[in-house]
Parts: structure tokens; sequence; C-alpha cells
């Protein structure tokens, strides 16, 4: 009995340490890589994958089984790697990413493999090694107790360690905890020379890790003759400030947000479009108005400014090295611009959008047509609205066009006039009234001082030209971006592939080739399991999605849906199910189908919760409730495999927990990368759907020829 039950501590640490790491992980590829969801769906997926790998491989652990010593050496390996793994990354972009270039797709997949195969084969073999240690029914209890262990990490991590500690200190805390779990297991098994073996490395790593300054010398690497003078670890990203002689940089998860002193870029974002408006009186400003871009906006004499800062975080570190969030007609809000427009009474002037490209489902709503509805209802008549694009100069391609053309369509349909005026990057302004590209005659006519955007900066004739030649070029596609239907994310991401000269059907192509593989491996249990997981995957990160566009930035929620999968999982995988006269296989085949059922429901459920008709409170607990069913299902499903499977436990673990992970893995990259962005949230739900029929459908016809492995 203590033997179980140190096992089961070892699966909760376990599963405690790989979530923390993932998390941290994640974040870390964004800062090296200066990313996006792209960068992320990738690493996700071969983290799954590895894993996967690392499980299926424990069908070989019978060589270990009488070898606790053994298995404890590469207890304590693990336990090294995770803040290896992160400070790997940075010296991985100082030797293989130029200084001031991106890292191309196949660097990334490279790094994310290297970096992540040690700490993912480990992981997943000692999960398939401790399932099957104590008993031959211990299967789902296992995926159980490791699913618990994972809901703890993340619900720590989300709620706590990211408002708290930095990302060395937080993998300190998950290291420390599970060497605890390692030290219950290895006394309770292990001989005494084993465990205090294992005492000493686990307290020496600890010591190490302690006293080694891991944030120190990532600055050095990252940052290079650039003297940090703020870092700070906050739950939207790491913000970094540094100090290059008298210019101070923004930095958010590694992408430079904003330089002060360039002046020709806020000169830029502001005045094409201020000087646009006879007297503006109202101003709101979304994003970025620590850069210098108020400065700008306060020559002009407005009444208010209401800034609204994506990242409240970066509105508290920039108001230590700037004076301009003090003026009096400047009102901070630190909350989701769009929570801030419905709830403002205020009709503006001039509304600039400082944001990145769409590059994430998350700065998406910002350039859809459920936003304008939204913006459009706080502006005057005349009122005008700004965004930007990256610009490709003189030659716009395929991929940058259609970029262009989904955001300049999406504006057509609820302004009369849009104007596209090309400069350092293609800034759109939108207004029913209207709009002049006439800059300097502007400028001058309002005496307003300017080092670049005027006469001597900006010739008219060429604009004219320039303009024309980019909004002929922004109408080869007539879709419309929309909250769930994201083109915009879809092409921004074929545009960053593009400067790599990778085609996106090569990346699908390679996605499908090793889904056919992986299928056709599989017997008609794991192919249920492997089915789940993709659905799983899926859900969550449909779910996300859903409550970014409701709700934005609302991480501590994002981390209780997280939190609300593991449980289901665990309490799934846990449950005791007994159908009267129904036989395990046809109840295994109900489970998909219900899947399939939810699949379909849970894109609707997701529009009609964003229209805005129930309350906060209702929307928020039918999102947690549809969180805990999806992994509920999964959680009994894996439970009613474990029993189909008719192989030995060791060959059964191995196979049925590396088809789930098989599973989540293509599932997360597929639906985050391709079939949202594509083809909107319904679509994606149909395709879900027919998957899991699809695969009961298999078990149905196989029933009596369920495979042994």
């Amino acid at each position: 009995m203590q033997a179980k039950i140190a096992i089961r501590f070892m699966l909760f640490g376990l599963g405690f340490l790989s979530i923390g790491t993932q998390i941290y992980l994640m974040r870390e590829f964004l800062i090296v890589c200066n990313g996006n969801e792209l960068i992320l769906g990738v690493v996700l997926a071969l983290w799954m994958l590895l894993t996967g790998t690392g499980a299926y491989l424990g069908r070989f652990s019978n060589f270990i089984i009488g070898k606790i010593g053994f298995a404890i050496f590469m207890m304590i390996i693990a336990g090294l790697l995770p803040s290896l793994m992160v400070i790997s990354l940075d010296l991985f972009k100082v030797l293989m990413i130029p200084h001031g270039s991106m890292a191309g797709i196949w660097m990334i997949i490279m790094a994310a493999t290297f970096v992540q195969l040690p700490f993912c084969l480990l992981n997943g073999f000692l999960f398939s090694y401790l399932s099957v240690l104590s008993s031959e029914n211990s299967l789902a209890e296992s995926y159980s107790w490791e699913s618990l262990g994972s809901m703890a990490s993340g619900a720590l991590v989300n709620m706590i360690f990211l408002w708290i500690f930095d990302p060395y200190q937080s993998l300190f805390l998950l290291t420390a905890f599970y060497f605890i779990m390692m030290s219950i297991f290895s006394y309770t098994l292990a001989r005494r020379t084993h465990f205090y073996v294992g005492i000493f490395f686990s307290i020496s790593i600890l010591v190490a890790l302690l006293y080694f300054d891991f944030l120190e010398f990532s600055e050095k690497i990252l940052f290079k003759d650039q003297p940090v003078i703020t870092n700070m670890g906050t739950p939207y990203g790491q913000v970094v400030v540094t100090k290059n002689q008298n210019q101070l940089n923004f930095y958010e998860n590694g992408l430079l947000l904003f330089s002060g002193g360039n002046e020709i870029n806020n000169e830029e974002n502001v005045h094409l479009a201020m000087v646009q408006c006879e007297r503006p009186r109202n101003v709101l400003l979304i994003s970025g108005g620590y850069s210098g871009t108020l400065s700008e906006i306060l020559k002009y004499k407005p009444d208010v400014v209401d800034y609204v800062e994506m990242n409240p975080s970066l509105i508290r570190i920039a108001a230590k090295f700037t004076k301009q969030l003090d003026h009096p007609s400047v009102r901070v809000h630190e909350m989701d611009a769009r929570k801030f427009i419905r709830s403002s009474n205020k009709l503006y002037d001039i509304v600039l959008v400082n944001l990145p490209a769409p590059s994430t489902l998350q700065l998406n709503r910002y350039y859809t047509i459920d936003f304008l509805n939204e913006i459009k209802k706080t502006m005057k008549p005349d009122g005008v609205i700004a965004y930007s694009l990256p610009t490709g100069s003189d030659y716009i391609s395929k991929q940058a066009g259609r970029m262009n053309s989904i955001l300049f369509q999406t504006l057509k349909q609820r302004f009369n006039q849009v104007l596209i005026i090309p400069v350092q990057r293609n800034y759109f302004l939108a207004s029913d009234s209207a709009l002049d590209i006439d800059i300097p005659a502007l400028i001058r006519q309002k005496q307003i001082q300017t080092v670049y955007v005027n006469q001597y900066y900006l010739d008219v004739r060429q604009l004219r030209e320039r303009s024309a030649y980019v909004t002929n070029n922004s109408t080869l596609t007539g879709n419309i971006n929309s909250d769930f239907y994201p083109g915009a994310t879809f092409y921004q991401n074929l545009w960053w592939l593009g400067y790599f000269s990778v085609h996106p059907m090569l990346i699908i192509a390679i996605f499908l080739v090793i889904l056919l593989i992986l299928l056709a491996s599989l017997n008609s249990i794991s192919a249920g399991l492997f089915t789940g997981g993709f659905t799983l995957a899926s859900t969550e990160i449909i779910l996300i999605f859903g409550l970014q566009v409701i709700y934005g930035y609302i991480f501590q929620a994002i981390g209780l849906i997280i939190m609300v999968f593991m449980i289901g999982l665990a309490v799934g995988s846990g449950f005791r199910y007994k159908i009267y006269r129904i036989k395990p296989y046809i109840f295994y085949i109900l489970l998909q189908i219900g899947l399939a059922v939810y699949s379909l429901i849970l894109p609707f459920l997701l529009l009609w919760l964003s229209s805005g008709d129930g309350s906060d409170t209702w929307v928020q607990t039918t999102l947690v409730g549809f969180a805990f069913l999806a992994s509920f299902f999964v959680g009994i499903e894996y439970r009613v495999a474990a029993e189909l499977t008719k192989s030995s436990p060791r060959i059964g673990v191995a196979g049925n927990y590396s088809a789930d992970m098989f599973g989540s893995g293509m599932g997360a990259v597929f639906v985050m990368l391709i079939l949202i962005p594509l083809s909107g949230i319904i679509f994606t739900g149909i395709f879900l759907a027919v998957l899991n029929i699809f695969s009961a459908l298999i078990l149905f016809i196989r029933q009596r020829k369920i495979v042994s492995l």
C-alpha cells in the first residue's frame, strides 16, 4: 500500500513539473524568437509528439522494472533539465540567429526539437514506467494522478507564480517540489543507498539553481551592449526596458515594441490621422502611448486623451521613465480596450489603434468587423480611425497584398471612405467623411510643429501614386475579418512564412503526412484515444480563444480553464463507471459520439455567449462547465480504453498514453494555426465531429477484432 501511494506521489510530481516547465518554455520561445502563435503551435505540438514518443518507448521499460536506482537517476536528470532548457534557448539565439534577424520556421523546429527532446522523452518514458510499477490495474489511476499534478502546477503558475516570481525562481520552486515527491518515492521503494544518493544530488542541483543568477546571464545574452534597467515578468509576458545611450527600448516577450526618441514612427502614428479632423477634442489611443506618441497627440491640445493599454504592466513600468502620462488631459485605463469601449459614453474624433499586426488570435480581435461595430458607436459622424500594417516598400507580395486586402475590405464594410497612406508602414485611415492625402498641406494649415511629417519629408505626388498602387493590390480577396473567422491572422502568418520562402502548403502537407502515419499505426482503441486527445486539445484552444474574444486579457480566467481541463481528466480517468448491460466497447463508441455532439454545439454556444445576452458570471460559468465536460469525457475514455486493451499493462499504457499525446499535439497545432484562422470555429467544430464519428465507426466495424499489440 505504501508503495502504491509513493508511486502516486511521483506521478503527481511528474505532472506538476511537466506543465509548469511547458508554460515557461513556451514563453521563452516567444522571447527568443520574437514569436507569434505559429511558434507556440510548433513548440506545443513537438512537446506532445516527443512526450508521446517517450511514452511509446516505455513499452521497453521492462529492463529497469527491478532497477529502482537507475529509475531514480533518470528522475534526477529530468529535474535538472527545466532551467537548462530555458537558458539553452538564449544560447541558441546568440549562436544561431544573427543580431537583428528573425528565426526561420525550420530553425525554430530544429531548436524546439533539440531543446525539448531530452526532457519530453524522459517525461513520457517515466510516466509509462510508473504506471505499471505497482499493479496491473493502475493505468487509469496513473493518468488521473498525473493530471492532478498538471492541474495543480497550472493553477499555481497562472494564478500566483506569474504575478510574483521571475521564470527562473518559478522553475526553482517547481523543481524543488518535484524533488520532494521523488524523495518520498525513493525512500519508500529504493534501497537506502539510492535514497541518500538521490537526496545528495537533488540538494546539490537546487543549491546550484538557487545561487546561479540565470536571469542576469540571460540578460547579457539577449540584450548585448544594452544595459537592462527593468526586467519584469508579468502575466501578460516578460517586459524588459533597456538603455542605449539616451534611448529607452521597451521589449515585450523579446519583441521591440517601441523606442523612445523614434520621432518618425511617433509622428506617422499620430499626424496622418489627427490632421484629418478640424478640431480633435476627444482622442482614443489603444496601446503604445509611452513611446512618445502621447507627446505628438498633445500638440493638438485635445480636451481628453483616453489611453488604453492591453498590458497594464507596461503602463506601470513606463510611468517610471516618462512624464507624458501625468498630463491633465491624459486619462490612463488599465483594461482591455474592447471592454473599455463597451462601457464608454464618449464620442471620439480620432481613434488610433497603435497595435502590432494581427499575427495572433488575441491581436486579431482589434482588426475585425465585430470590433468596428463596437468602436463606431463611440465615434462622431466625421470621426477617423487609424491602423497600420508592415509595408513591403515599392513591392507588395501576394501574402502582404492579402493582408492589406482583408483589412481594407473589413474597413469598407463600416466606413464610406478608406485611405491607405504608404510611408514607413501602410497606414489605413477610415471615416464617413472625406479624407485628404495631402498631409504636408494639412500640417501647414494647422501649424503643427513636426520634424519629419511635413513637406520636406513627404512628396504628395509620390504618396498619391504609392497609395493608388497599394489600394489596387488590396482587392485580392473579398474576405471580411471577424472575431470567429480570423482570416487576418492566417494571412499574417503566411506573410511571415514568406520571409523564409516557405510555402504554406508544404507545412500543411507535412502535417497531413504525420497525421496519416500516426492513424495508420494505431489500432481502433488507440485511434479513439488519438481522436479524443485531438478533440480535447482543440476544444481547449477554442474555449480559450472564445474567452479572449469576449473578455480580452483575462489570464486568471484562462488559467482557470486550463485547471478545469486537468480536473476533468483526473475525475474522468478515476471515475468508476458502471452502465447496466452496456458493453465497454459500446460505451467507448458512445463517448466518441458524445464528443462529436459536443464539438458541434461548442461553436454555436460561443457565438451566442459573445452576443452579450448573458451576464459575466453566466458566461464564465458556462465556459468552465463546458471545459470540464470535454475533459471528463476524454478522462473516462482513457479508463475504458485501459479495460479494452488486451495487451500487457506495460505495452498497453505505452500505446494508449502515446496515442493521447500524439492526438493532443496534432490537434493543438492544426486547430490553432490552420483550422480556426482559415475556416472559422463553426467549420472547426464540424471537422472535430466528423473525426470522432469516423473513429467510432472504425471501432464499431472492428468490434470483434480488437487488435492486441
